[in-house]
């Protein structure tokens, strides 16, 4: 089993939509997906058509079993670990980084049995506790837009979390517009640098509403677009690295 986070500091850069859309990939490849919605906002929850009745937190808060937050989406292969607004009180609910760390590999280590693949979306804060759940995954994707601010986030985790190795890393281009000029040059010029750079860029696109419309992943509502195309190269590169 592979457990990878979707993880950026900074916000609104798409990383609940990419992983709601590589969870779905992942699922359409018969591949038995866990969606881990770590997000107090509880989007990709939303995303999925899931209204969860109980509060994810006394999973930490209270040790309850993890099962009992689990919930099947309408698309085969493809549960939900639901968020609600109670995650808000998750770096209260655990007391430090080894303490999450522990617990969060308890729990991929039990969901294995029912799953081959765990996407955890996570907040967009860097705490101990979530630099805890970082370390029990075997891969963090990062959603990079072309903006200084995107890069400065990502710079800043990789000085953080400095016992991260470089092969676990996965940032990849998102939200790039190819009518204006500063991304292209940005995709040409800054992009290159950085190392470990998926080959994959994520466009901007107006499909991405239409997905909050429908709450559906693009990839399944409206799967001829590039922005699905996009995702699908994305979860080919994600696939290859995980030797899923």
């Amino acid at each position: 089993m592979r457990a990878i986070a979707v993880f950026q500091l900074k916000g609104g850069v798409g990383k609940t939509t990419s992983a709601v859309n590589l969870a779905a990939l992942a699922a359409s490849n018969s591949i038995r997906t866990l969606l881990w919605d770590l997000d107090p906002q509880g989007a990709a929850t939303w995303i999925l058509g899931v209204e969860p009745d109980r509060k994810q937190d006394k999973v930490w808060s209270e040790g309850k079993p993890i099962g009992r937050y689990i919930y099947p989406t309408q698309y085969d292969r493809l549960d939900v670990l639901a968020a609600d607004i109670s995650l808000r009180k998750f770096h209260q609910s655990v007391a430090d980084k080894r303490t999450a760390r522990d617990l969060t590999t308890d729990a991929i280590s039990m969901l294995g049995e029912d799953y081959e693949l765990v996407v955890i979306d996570c907040p967009p804060v860097l705490s101990p506790q979530i630099e805890g759940v970082l370390q029990a995954v075997d891969k963090i994707l990062v959603p990079i837009e072309p903006s200084l601010l995107s890069i400065r986030a990502y710079e800043q985790s990789k000085q953080q979390l400095d016992w991260v190795k470089s092969k676990q890393w996965m940032p990849f281009v998102t939200l790039i517009d190819r009518r204006k000029s500063a991304h292209v040059k940005w995709a040409a010029e800054v992009a290159p640098k950085i190392r470990e750079l998926l080959p994959v860029f994520i466009g901007h696109s107006a499909s991405a509403e239409r997905m909050l419309e429908l709450r559906s992943p693009i990839v399944v509502c409206q799967p001829h677009v590039p922005l699905s195309r996009n995702y699908r190269a994305l979860w080919a590169a994600v696939k290859e690295q995980l030797k899923l």
